[in-house]
């Protein structure tokens, strides 16, 4: 893994893992709707479909399965569809493999990938997770709000347990929100999408000595929930826009995840909401 995680030493016998966007902070509809999906209008050129393609990304990558996918993951579903239904999307089919095959999906690793290959998707992702990444910086603080309760829960969480964020989003950007709300402070270690995937992050985290059920990772998407169980780690939901209810109970969460009463009927009736409020079976 990345010398970040090299470097982290276990300080409390649990762990509390925590995504970002649309978990903590309430950035999930701006990102999408005002930087990612414009941003693939643009660079592909899709102006004539604008609205079409923003109501795609808004199925794919907020309102179901995709939700919270890494944003390279999330394109190549876009793209696939707009490869049937709009137009041919030149260098596609490298790109779909290079997302299927790849360690990790984050701008460096597609970087490399590109100049081994000289593929126009490829090349065109690149632009888009640049251009976007750029957007999104111009987005006023007011609108990347931390959702309420948010704050105390990491308090709490920091009291009990060492805490990580593990985001499949831009690092910098992420401890740039976190440190201007000043909640980073809460944190011990961040891990984005330019560390690795997340449930291998969470594997780099358990070798640091955690017991399995003494780690949680905390989402609001079905890639949190698949990573907690590719990793063999529990699983606290944040409710996608019920998330003032979630961090309200987050108190006695944390005092379940300490007292080894949170896995098992508490842990799968939240998963059980959790799913029917993005249509997952």
């Amino acid at each position: 893994m990345k010398e970040e995680l090299q470097a982290f030493e276990k300080t409390k016998d649990f762990l509390v893992c925590i995504d970002s966007d649309g978990c903590v902070l309430d950035t999930m509809d701006v990102k999408h709707m005002r930087c990612l999906g414009p941003c693939l209008v643009h660079v592909w050129g899709l102006g004539e479909f604008k609205d079409e393609i923003l109501r795609l990304w808004r199925k794919v990558n907020l309102m179901g399965c995709g939700r919270g996918a890494n944003r390279f993951s999330g394109l190549a579903a876009v793209l696939e569809d707009i490869q049937d239904n709009y137009m041919r999307v030149e260098g596609l089919d490298g790109y779909l493999d290079w997302v299927k095959n790849a360690e990790e999906l984050s701008p460096q690793n597609l970087e490399k990938a590109y100049e081994k290959t000289g593929n126009v998707c490829m090349k065109k992702a690149l632009e888009w997770s640049v251009l976007a990444n750029q957007s999104m910086v111009m987005i006023s603080d007011k609108r990347k709000q931390p959702f309420d309760g948010a704050e105390e829960a990491l308090r709490i969480a920091e009291e009990n347990a060492d805490v990580v964020i593990v985001t499949a989003a831009n690092g910098s950007e992420i401890r740039k929100e976190w440190e201007a709300f000043d909640i980073y402070k809460y944190t011990d270690l961040l891990m984005s999408q330019e560390t690795g995937v997340k449930s291998e992050c969470l594997k780099g985290l358990l070798e640091k000595g955690y017991m399995p059920d003494h780690v949680i990772m905390i989402g609001d998407a079905p890639a949190d929930l698949e990573a907690a169980e590719a990793a063999g780690v529990l699983f606290y939901p944040v409710i996608a826009y019920q998330e003032r209810k979630s961090w309200r109970m987050f108190p006695e969460v944390v005092e379940r995840f300490t007292a080894g009463t949170y896995a098992g009927e508490y842990q799968d009736a939240l998963i059980t909401e959790f799913k029917k409020n993005l249509g997952i079976d």
